[in-house]
């Protein structure tokens, strides 16, 4: 049991390892590899997790099979916000791209007419302050959901924690209802961030 155990923790922190480094590249090639690995090894440890959870319902002993079943719960919770890491940083590169090839095109397009140099000062300067408050709020919203998927995350361990410590029914109604509260906070931080960025957008854009 303990085997299979090591055997998935390591592959979560190679997991963790390629995800960063994933993040951090940037040369082409090279990413789609990574990206090809992470993919393969999170579909590897959650096939992992499962047989382990299986193997701790079938222990006979009942401290071993807790504490087995609370290790696969901690190891399927890392799992889930592993991939959820993994699908935004996946996301942003796209939109990155897809901004790059935009704002690419949109020059070239304006290297194609006359203007003057106060003309193309001006514009340089309206190019980087966009850029900047464009990549501010993809951040915000990265950081948005990932907040979120830390409060699920805490909610589900809370649960357990509240079925083995025997937490009262108000101290889990004002938990539910905190979450429920951080949520709203989260979905409303979001929209104020998309509508200032569509501002933004369409500010610097007219």
């Amino acid at each position: 049991m303990t085997s299979e155990y090591n055997a998935a923790q390591r592959l979560l922190h190679k997991i963790k390892q390629s995800v960063s480094e994933f993040e951090l590249n940037n040369s082409g090639g090279s990413t789609t590899v990574v990206e090809a690995a992470v993919a393969q090894d999170l579909q590897t440890l959650s096939k992992s997790i499962t047989e382990y959870r299986i193997l701790g319902r079938q222990e006979s002993n009942e401290r071993k099979r807790k504490t087995m079943l609370d290790r696969a719960t901690a190891m399927a919770d890392d799992h889930e916000l592993l991939k959820r890491r993994f699908e935004k940083i996946k996301l942003r590169k796209t939109e990155r791209e897809t901004f790059t090839q935009g704002r690419g095109e949109l020059l070239q397009g304006a290297a194609e007419t006359a203007i003057t140099v106060d003309e193309d000062a001006f514009w340089n300067r309206s190019e980087r302050a966009l850029d900047g408050y464009i990549m501010q709020g993809m951040a915000s919203l990265d950081n948005l959901r990932e907040q979120r998927g830390i409060l699920e995350g805490t909610r589900r361990r809370l649960w357990n924690a509240g079925g083995t410590l025997g937490l009262s029914r108000s101290v889990i109604g004002y938990i539910n209802r905190r979450t429920a509260q951080d949520k709203i906070f989260l979905v409303a931080g979001m929209f104020l961030t998309c509508v200032g960025i569509y501002f933004i957008v369409h500010y610097f854009g007219s």
